[in-house]
Formats: C-alpha cells, sequence, structure tokens
C-alpha cells in the first residue's frame, strides 16, 4: 500500500481527497488525508538511503545540470531545486533562492563539476569546475529583445547562437569535439568577441544593454559546449525535471507540509524512469528493504 500511495500522490500527481475517494470506494478502505501525508513521511524516510547515493552520484559526476522554481507551502512562497544527470535527479526544498541553499546542500561537493545552468546568479557563483550557461535559455531573451528593442546586436546575437547550436549538432554526429585551433571555433569564438565590444545606448536600448553586459560578465559560460560533447548547449533535462513540481501544483495546489517527502520520494522516481526501472515495483522493493 506504502509503494502504491507514493505512486499515485508523487508520480501521478493525484490529490488527496481523490486518492481517499479512490481507497474507498474501490478498495472499501477509509483513509484519512491525515493517515496518507503519515504514508508519505514514511516513505521519504524509507528512501533517504537512496535519496543520499543519489546526491552522491551527482557529486561525482563531471557534468550536471540545475533549476529552480517556485512554490507554495502553506501560503508561504518557497523553492524548489534540482540537480540531474543522465542517470540521476536530486530534488529538495528550500525556503531560500540564494547561494545559500548550495552552500547548504553541496558545500564543495561540485568542485570537479560543469554545471549547466539558466542565468541566475546563485547558480552562477556556486563553487564547481566551471559552467555551460543555458544557450536555448538565451536564445528566449534575445528574441524578446529584438521584438522590443529590435537593436543589431539582438539579430546577430541570435545568429551567433543559431551558430553555436549547429556546430555542435554537426560535432555530435561526427563524435568529434572541437578544438580550440579549429576554424570553426575561431570563427565563433571571434565573433562572440566582437559582439560584446558593439556599443549599445542606455537611453535607447537599456535592456539590450543590461543582457550584452550580463554576456561580457558570463562570457567563458557559452561555448564549453563545443570542445565537450558530454556538456549539453541547453537545461532542457533540469527543466523537464522541475516542471513536474508545477505539475502537482496545478493539479492539487499548494503543499501544506510534506515538501520534503515529496522531493525525496520524486528524486528516487525520476532516477528510476532514467534508468528505465519500473517505478511501482522498485518503489515496493525500496521500501520493503528499508524498514522504519
Amino acid at each position: 500500500m506504502e509503494s502504491f500511495v507514493s505512486y499515485l500522490s508523487v508520480y501521478q500527481h493525484i490529490p488527496f481527497v481523490r486518492l481517499q475517494n479512490l481507497f474507498a470506494q474501490v478498495f472499501s478502505l477509509l483513509i484519512s488525508q491525515g493517515t496518507i501525508g503519515n504514508i508519505l513521511e514514511r516513505c521519504s524516510k524509507k528512501s533517504e538511503g537512496v535519496y543520499q547515493i543519489i546526491k552522491t552520484q551527482i557529486a561525482a559526476s563531471k557534468v550536471v545540470g540545475s533549476d529552480e522554481t517556485g512554490a507554495k507551502v502553506n501560503g508561504q512562497k518557497w523553492w524548489i531545486w534540482v540537480w540531474q544527470n543522465l542517470k540521476n535527479t536530486f530534488i529538495a526544498a528550500s525556503k531560500n533562492r540564494g547561494a545559500e541553499t548550495i552552500e547548504k546542500i553541496w558545500g564543495n561537493k561540485l568542485a570537479h563539476t560543469v554545471l549547466v545552468t539558466d542565468r541566475w546568479a546563485a547558480q552562477l557563483n556556486a563553487f564547481t569546475k566551471g559552467y555551460q550557461m543555458c544557450l536555448a535559455h538565451l536564445q528566449r531573451n534575445i528574441i524578446f529583445l529584438q521584438e522590443t528593442e529590435n537593436h543589431p546586436f539582438a539579430l546577430q546575437f541570435r545568429q551567433l547562437l543559431t551558430a553555436i547550436f549547429d556546430t555542435r549538432k554537426t560535432l555530435v554526429k561526427n563524435d568529434k569535439p572541437c578544438y580550440e585551433q579549429d576554424k570553426e571555433a575561431k570563427e565563433i569564438e571571434q565573433k562572440l568577441n566582437d559582439l560584446l565590444l558593439i556599443t549599445i545606448h542606455k537611453e535607447q536600448y537599456p535592456n539590450t544593454l543590461t543582457f550584452q553586459t550580463s554576456m561580457i560578465k558570463y562570457r567563458n559560460f557559452l561555448t564549453p559546449c563545443l570542445y565537450n560533447l558530454d556538456i549539453p548547449p541547453d537545461n532542457n533535462a533540469s527543466e523537464r525535471a522541475i516542471r513536474n513540481i508545477k505539475v502537482k501544483q496545478k493539479i492539487s495546489g499548494q503543499f501544506k507540509s510534506g515538501q520534503d517527502a515529496f522531493c525525496i520520494i520524486r528524486s528516487v522516481i525520476d532516477t528510476l524512469r532514467k534508468r528505465n526501472l519500473e517505478v511501482l515495483s522498485y518503489l515496493n522493493l525500496i521500501f520493503k528493504l528499508q524498514p522504519v
């Protein structure tokens, strides 16, 4: 029953009241919403060992994607964070969206990792080996600037991003990364440098100038994906991982409590899915092997 409740609530996002009705009408089993919450808390404790293994494997990864999103917890604004790679997903809840959360969870354990992330300062100041900024995120930013302020920089920067994506596709197809001395790499790097030297007047193009200033600051975080094919040019995998929080809240509403239990169990579920393991069967196995 524990694994079934976790599967339905955390994986399928079924609200507590509908779970009550399901168990009453299908199984003739009367359970309260408090009981459902207690079951999830108990299952999260049974999942803690696997959760920590996931965290350890994330920390040992050479490339990690990260993202965060807001979530309501009993009327208050919280943040749900995710760190993930090809085989693991680690999700955690925090009242804080700043570097304090990253420091508390990871300390210096990501020191050998290249972090793939959006343009959020807390992420880009984490203690890591390096960074790859999400180019898909930048594409959306630059399209907006092109439509609103229409400085020539915006069009040229958008074209540069397209060139990076196209080059990356060719590199992946040939299974051969760029080297700094390669002609295509030199052309992209030079074009990027030239764009960052363009004069943009603050009064007429304030948002475009802000964007350019940000790109100057994070200039070295734009092209690592060309030199290491294990580094993706976007952070789409992290965005997919964090989207489940929005789906959960859209269907079930805010967390009254239990946000930590949700994050632990969802981390295990998403990791099982990435490994092509049957979710319900393995939840059942984990809960049986870890009595509380």
